[in-house]
């Protein structure tokens, strides 16, 4: 392909929006409704993904899974939780239980 010097690259080619998008796909079934990301004193980064607490019994039993293969595609260490639910879905939560 022939590239222009003074060409910009589009945001979505960056390498952090396609790291993004392949921990959108790796944890599919649920949503990520937060991210932290903390940067220690010698330069090191720590991400913490937060997923929708509504899929909790879906992907309770696969984070470790997703994790490492999270870690296998990019080679970054993520910590992967649950938000908080909100009220509202504290109240679909707690009907989803009383029905079984």
């Amino acid at each position: 392909a022939i590239h222009h010097p003074s060409q910009m690259r589009p945001r979505s080619r960056t390498l952090t929006a396609v790291h993004k998008e392949i921990l959108n796909d790796v944890v599919f079934p649920s949503n990520i409704s937060g991210r932290s990301t903390r940067v220690t004193l010698d330069g090191k980064q720590h991400q913490k993904v937060l997923l929708d607490p509504l899929d909790k019994e879906i992907i309770e039993n696969k984070v470790d899974a997703i994790v490492h293969c999270y870690h296998k595609i990019t080679t970054h260490k993520i910590a992967l939780g649950f938000s908080k639910p909100t009220h509202f879905q504290q109240k679909i939560i707690d009907s989803r239980a009383a029905k079984n």
